[in-house]
């Protein structure tokens, strides 16, 4: 086997290990989540070198032996590079924000949150220039609307939480006022989710905000998870 074909194996497996261990070095907070995306990304990096080197000199192997072993390694570069391009279509054109609302007139503000959230993660401010970000890249995010009554809206809005998996740690009906955390799949990243309910109003308004607690950028998480609650909402009202 040629040199090229045993490096190409070597950095294969190691691009394949670094996606679990990225994984979970960031979600059970063995090392800060900056280098566990790094990981990540050196996974990705690593499987596309294989993939050229296997592209190049795949057929200029001297062995059917070192074709097959840089046809292997190949195959074990995809995952890598699959969930990382994964990861990049799923963000879109999303803009660089983290903070989230269906009302940036007037959003709505985190009572219990702050506790839960700790000294280290983001600030819950939500500032006219970030409003200005978010029209622009979600206008379709709109106050929700029901001809539920104030109490009817809260339950359904409960339930859908639920659904979605959210952690609620603050319920107050009387507030109309929900507070949960949502947990990420892959990498365990939590954000803040608020839902408020406006039943003086007729019909009864609802908003909401999600609020990463790490990381600059969320790739279009929040504004994806308060559509998919108001598309729930929708299906149970």
């Amino acid at each position: 086997m040629s040199r090229i074909a045993r490096s190409a194996t070597v950095l294969a497996w190691i691009s394949l290990s670094l996606l679990p261990l990225s994984v979970i070095a960031t979600r059970w907070n063995l090392l800060h989540f900056r280098y566990g995306l790094l990981m990540y990304l050196l996974a990705a990096l690593l499987g596309l070198l294989v993939i050229v080197l296997a592209g190049l000199f795949t057929r200029s192997q001297p062995s059917e032996a070192g074709r097959k072993a840089l046809s292997r390694a190949a195959l074990l570069s995809l995952p890598a590079i699959g969930l990382f391009a994964f990861s990049v279509f799923s963000a879109g054109d999303a803009p660089m924000i983290h903070n989230v609302t269906t009302a940036p007139d007037n959003p709505p503000q985190f009572i219990a949150a702050p506790k839960q959230r700790g000294s280290d993660a983001n600030p819950l401010a939500y500032t006219p220039e970030l409003a200005e970000i978010q029209r622009q890249a979600y206008p379709e995010l709109q106050t929700l609307t029901t001809e539920l009554s104030g109490k009817e809206a809260h339950q359904v809005a409960l339930a859908v939480a639920n659904k979605l998996g959210w952690e609620v740690y603050y319920d107050d009906p009387e507030k109309g006022q929900i507070e949960a955390v949502a947990t990420t799949r892959w990498f365990g990243f939590k954000d803040d989710i608020l839902i408020h309910i406006n039943a003086s109003s007729e019909p009864t308004r609802i908003d909401l905000r999600s609020v990463s607690r790490v990381g600059q950028g969320d790739m279009g998480a929040n504004a994806r998870r308060i559509q998919k609650f108001v598309d729930y909402f929708r299906e149970i009202e």
